[in-house]
């Protein structure tokens, strides 16, 4: 089941472009486009005629023909024309979905409409930051993406499925953890003193002695990770170092959305402070970064083929940020549920 009375990232902004673009959120086939005002438009994809993909048509003025017969639907998804005849079938029209498109991502509320105005989209403000420069990435996994949110709140796999990029010895041994809910928000923080540089940010830095190391990652519904991270030169004072002491500070944006409940869409931002690394060392970290995530999929797309939900699994110490995440989903879920699909009581805890 999924937690539908929240925005659900669809797209990044730079996905929509003249053609429509097809993608299935939460189970639903969908079609994203542009208007003539560049404004971003969701409709269900289904033609009403022979339920054709939308997505398959084209933008006509601030409408979108089906490419079968050429029906074209204005912005809230009703039929306005249909070539042939001076009449449009009563009833004919597809479900209109609520967009806001913000920093960087397209959201679309795939819920009840009455409570769409009342919750936000995430905000990730650094994107229209000229401050901070931000790249972006996106992936198709093959699997639950609840199995990705636990993969993202438990870090400490760093060390054996990222050996070569982002893992040290230490990511698992050595690191100082703690796992905190506020209100629908689960936070881990985990800080690592007087350990080696991990191969990606040695290559970035070349800085070979001891650093200080932090990582805190904070859950937020329906399914963003929003990751701080950096490292510092050893004993000189962790997220607070300055200046050249200070050698790596990313934000970094997660966003697992459902396609279906075996396969998901998965969206990455980072952002770091303009000036702070040239193009190349941000290059390469971007990919680095994109190279383990990579890494995750594969042994995660394993997982997911292996998961039988009739063997128990055996939980340790660094899945408390996980299950605390898989119970907030829970209740949250099973309190849309006894609504009726409405939002309920959105108050924090």
């Amino acid at each position: 089941m999924f937690l539908k009375n929240r925005w659900h990232v669809a797209a990044q902004s730079g996905e929509l472009e003249e053609r429509p673009l097809g993608r299935s959120v939460l189970g639903d086939p969908i079609v994203l486009y542009r208007d003539s005002l560049g404004t971003a438009i969701a409709l269900e994809d289904r033609c009403v005629h022979r339920q054709a993909p939308l997505s398959l048509g084209e933008v006509v003025g601030d409408t979108l023909q089906c490419t079968y017969h050429g029906l074209c639907y204005d912005r809230t998804g009703t039929c306005v024309g249909v070539p042939g005849q001076n009449t449009v079938p009563p009833g004919a029209r597809v479900r209109g979905y609520p967009v806001r498109e913000r920093h960087g991502f397209v959201n679309v509320w795939m819920g009840d409409v009455a409570d769409a105005e009342s919750i936000e989209p995430y905000d990730f403000p650094w994107e229209d930051n000229a401050d901070w420069r931000v790249l972006h990435a996106n992936f198709h996994a093959n699997f639950d993406h609840r199995l990705l949110i636990d993969n993202l709140m438990d870090v400490s796999h760093l060390p054996f499925a990222h050996k070569t990029t982002i893992g040290t010895a230490a990511v698992a041994d050595n690191a100082i953890s703690k796992t905190e809910r506020d209100g629908e928000r689960v936070r881990v923080t985990r800080w690592m003193e007087n350990i080696d540089q991990a191969p990606a940010h040695l290559e970035v830095t070349g800085y070979a002695g001891k650093v200080d190391r932090w990582q805190v990652m904070e859950f937020c519904p329906p399914g963003v990770v929003w990751f701080q991270t950096g490292s510092a030169v050893s004993g000189t004072g962790g997220r607070e170092a300055e200046g050249d002491n200070r050698l790596l500070n990313r934000h970094s944006v997660h966003v697992l959305t459902p396609e279906s409940e075996t396969t998901s869409h998965y969206f990455w931002v980072t952002a770091h402070r303009a000036g702070s690394l040239t193009v190349d060392q941000e290059q390469t970290l971007y990919d680095r970064s994109v190279q383990a995530f990579n890494e995750d999929l594969v042994i995660i797309e394993g997982q997911s083929r292996r998961l039988d939900p009739g063997i128990p699994t055996i939980d340790i110490n660094a899945d408390s940020g996980p299950l605390e995440v898989r119970r907030l989903m829970a209740r949250l879920i099973a309190e849309e549920t006894q609504t009726g699909g409405r939002g309920g009581n959105h108050a924090e805890p």
